[in-house]
């Protein structure tokens, strides 16, 4: 186990959909900072360390689980961009709006939660902004650019369109989202869900929890996968 706990938990979670779960369920960031070592990702994290090992353990004894029918890892890099964004942008895009919505609605009509409220509202606003720029700068600048490398490897042309700066951005603003994320999931008690409130807080409550769990997905397939494979991919051609 000593040995074991000198993993780096990004590719742990690259390898096996268990640690993703794992790192969601005790808020373990695996997906910004998945450069960690898992010893190092579980002591500055606030849980039960022993009790982490153990659930390590139940991992290691059971089979492999995957998040998808096919591994990832073998998707060609345009595919997996083309994935994350019709399926997280897509979704993000979507989640944001009706979370705005609903936000706007609670705290027009008072909600006993509508001091909570109002505490989320700037991070949630500063989040969707961040959130629905950064995606299109993907979308426009560096996924193309991606797909481009492909190409020119592909007709045996030289790459002149280097994906090192764009990636280096995507990845800064990662950072900026997963803090604005974490204040609002701290405000919000983990999106804890309990019989005292109101029946539209919960159902905020639970679509800020899948916005939260998909945004661990979407950044894990982004910094773990796609940019560490395409930054490989450049460097070796």
């Amino acid at each position: 186990m000593k040995v074991f706990l000198n993993s780096i938990i990004g590719e742990l979670a690259r390898k096996d959909f268990a640690y993703i779960q794992l790192f969601q369920q005790y808020g373990i960031d695996f997906y910004c900072n998945g450069d960690r070592t898992l010893q190092e990702a579980i002591s500055n994290s606030k849980v039960d360390f022993d009790e982490v090992l153990s659930e390590i353990k139940l991992i290691q004894e059971k089979e492999k689980a995957s998040l998808y029918k096919v591994d990832v890892e073998t998707w060609p890099l345009d595919l997996l961009a083309d994935y994350i964004q019709k399926t997280h942008h897509k979704f993000t895009d979507q989640i944001l709006v009706k979370l705005r919505k609903e936000m706007e609605v609670m705290i027009s009509s008072n909600v006993q939660e509508k001091e909570i409220l109002e505490r989320i509202h700037a991070p949630f606003d500063s989040l969707a902004k961040e959130l629905g720029a950064h995606m299109k700068r993907e979308e426009l600048i560096l996924f193309p650019a991606i797909r481009r490398m492909l190409i020119n490897v592909a007709k045996r042309e030289p790459i002149n369109n280097s994906v090192e700066n764009p990636v280096d951005q995507m990845m800064h603003e990662h950072q900026s989202q997963d803090m604005l994320l974490r204040e609002i999931r701290s405000v919000l008690q983990n999106y804890e869900v309990n019989k005292s409130q109101s029946s539209e807080y919960i159902k905020f409550l639970k679509m800020m929890k899948e916005l939260d769990l998909d945004l661990s997905l979407h950044l894990h397939l982004e910094n773990n996968i796609l940019f560490s494979k395409a930054l490989e991919f450049e460097f070796n051609n």
